[in-house]
């Protein structure tokens, strides 16, 4: 993977109708890692229009819930 240019426009371009940006995906994070993630998100995504606002709250959802399961896994080994 290339590393970003500083110089370039830092504006990301996303096209979320294309079928190609519904494929799911499987990443592995530690705790921490996916904590960090979902603060930063929530301090600067900025989600405008009705698809934007959906996208948000189910990439929100999924990060919360993959936050609740750790804790439930764990509760149930305590």
């Amino acid at each position: 993977m290339e590393a970003p240019n500083p110089s370039e426009s830092s504006t990301l371009n996303i096209n979320l109708d294309d079928d190609a940006m519904n494929e799911e995906v499987t990443v592995t994070l530690t705790v921490g890692q996916l904590m960090i993630v979902k603060e930063f998100l929530a301090e600067h995504i900025q989600p405008k229009g009705y698809e934007m606002i959906a996208f948000a709250y189910n990439l929100f959802s999924r990060l919360n819930d993959a936050l609740e399961k750790k804790d439930s896994t764990e509760e149930a080994f305590e």
